[in-house]
């Protein structure tokens, strides 16, 4: 079966409900927490410290969201609106907002491509070929590594991109040598860039639940099941030659895009994503008696 999900936006979800009943929302929350429990369990990070790290995180957020409502941020609404108890909003509402700033500072951060992957972002997308002469004013290494950034030697981005395994140098020639700028699993960058894509996705479809009027975010995706691990390794390869195409066109477009932007006074950043995922099917529950 194949389904093209196009996700219903058309409603806005109300903040309306019994709460002594089981909110209808904690069903799809646990689900899109279940990774991130999972990672981290094997990184080390218990309940306790998880949940201690929340609570000025939900008391930012709880008056973030009261501002926005035009509603006033007592210690009671924050409470009441948070879960956190009176006491704990009176002890981390200070704390609450380095924390926070701390987090939106760091995604920020984690938002900027280095000019390692904006170097090696370029080539892939470029007529480029995959062997380039260091030395040129154009068609070489040095040229592509000038036209990221004058502030780093073209020789310093080389050293690095080898490092990673990106290329490798022969002689007067430099080999590009991966097809993707994956960082090594263990390495902080992996952790920036997995962190920045996946808030980014989240934040696009919450925008869009939400938000009635505005324009919505490109937030979709095509779904297929039934199928043999030959067809998924098929369909794997077919993602990677789509992406592809998608990395070369839009790389070009925002290279000349952010040229002719440079210093604007309201600048915006932009993400474009895609991902391809693969697990076995959980068996179907039983069915029940149809005399029952």
């Amino acid at each position: 079966m194949i389904i093209w999900e196009n996700f219903p936006y058309n409603q806005v979800m109300t903040s309306s409900h019994d709460s002594s009943l089981p909110n209808p929302l904690m069903s799809e929350v646990l689900a899109v927490a279940q990774p991130l429990v999972q990672w981290m369990i094997k990184s080390g990070i218990g309940y306790n410290e998880f949940a201690l790290a929340l609570k000025p995180l939900f008391l930012s957020m709880a008056e973030q969201e009261l501002h926005a409502l035009d509603q006033k941020t007592s210690d009671s609404a924050i409470s009441l609106l948070s879960g956190l108890h009176r006491k704990d909003v009176r002890a981390f509402r200070q704390k609450s907002e380095q924390h926070v700033q701390s987090i939106q500072n760091n995604r920020a951060q984690w938002s900027k491509p280095s000019s390692v992957n904006q170097v090696f972002t370029r080539w892939l997308s470029s007529s480029l070929s995959q062997s380039l002469p260091f030395q040129g004013a154009q068609d070489s290494f040095e040229a592509l590594a000038q036209s990221v950034s004058k502030d780093v030697h073209p020789r310093a981005l080389l050293k690095e991109m080898a490092r990673l395994g990106l290329v490798k140098e022969q002689g007067e020639g430099v080999h590009l040598i991966k097809d993707g700028f994956i960082p090594g699993t263990h390495q902080r960058q992996a952790r920036e860039l997995l962190s920045a894509s996946v808030a980014d996705h989240l934040s696009a479809g919450i925008h869009n639940i939400h938000q009635a009027e505005s324009p919505k975010f490109l937030e979709q995706s095509v779904f297929a099941n039934e199928l043999s691990r030959e067809s998924v390794d098929q369909l794997h390869a077919l993602s990677k030659r789509l992406w592809a195409r998608v990395l070369k066109e839009m790389v070009q477009a925002a290279s000349v895009l952010c040229e002719q932007d440079a210093g604007c006074t309201d600048p915006h950043r932009f993400r474009l994503g895609l991902f391809a995922f693969d697990a076995p099917e959980l068996p179907s529950p039983p069915k029940g008696d149809p005399d029952e």
